[in-house]
């Protein structure tokens, strides 16, 4: 499989004030290959609501996104090639939920703050399986605000 080290970011629009509300959901499309993700960032637009938080956890379909980015060459760090995983950056505010795992990879409390966010490193990586994908979730029922995303992947 040709592959490299991809990146794709978008801006999401607010999400429905639910607990437990995917902000953003990397998908793996393909049907054999696994992608590994090596990064991921989110900062809001706005100042949200008190002790907003976020975490990040596993989800077993794709839901109804509100919008989709759609990596292609120009998302390829060193080599311009598709990926070839087919992977997709699905966006707030979704309409159907993507069926998500048990929260708890882990979670970050962002500041009441426009701006506010975090980075997520992962060294070693965090396997995403065929036909699965990783998201970021909000833990109240408030609305979280608008906000630009990205996950850093390999394949």
């Amino acid at each position: 499989m040709a592959g490299g080290i991809y990146s794709a970011r978008g801006f999401t629009a607010a999400t429905a004030a639910t607990a437990d509300h995917i902000i953003a959901n990397l998908h793996d499309p393909d049907d054999a290959d696994t992608i590994t993700v090596l990064e991921i960032g989110c900062f809001k637009s706005g100042a949200g609501a008190a002790a907003d938080s976020i975490y990040v956890c596993r989800t077993t379909d794709r839901g109804t996104a509100g919008s989709t980015v759609t990596p292609d060459a120009d998302n390829a760090w060193g080599n311009q090639v598709i990926p070839p995983s087919g992977a997709l950056l699905d966006l707030a505010a979704f309409t159907v939920q993507p069926t998500r795992g048990t929260p708890g990879m882990f979670g970050w409390v962002a500041a009441n703050v426009a701006a506010s966010g975090f980075v997520w490193p992962c060294p070693r990586g965090i396997k995403i399986p065929p036909g699965d994908g990783l998201c970021i979730a909000q833990r109240a029922a408030t609305a979280w605000p608008g906000s630009e995303v990205y996950f850093v992947w390999e394949e």
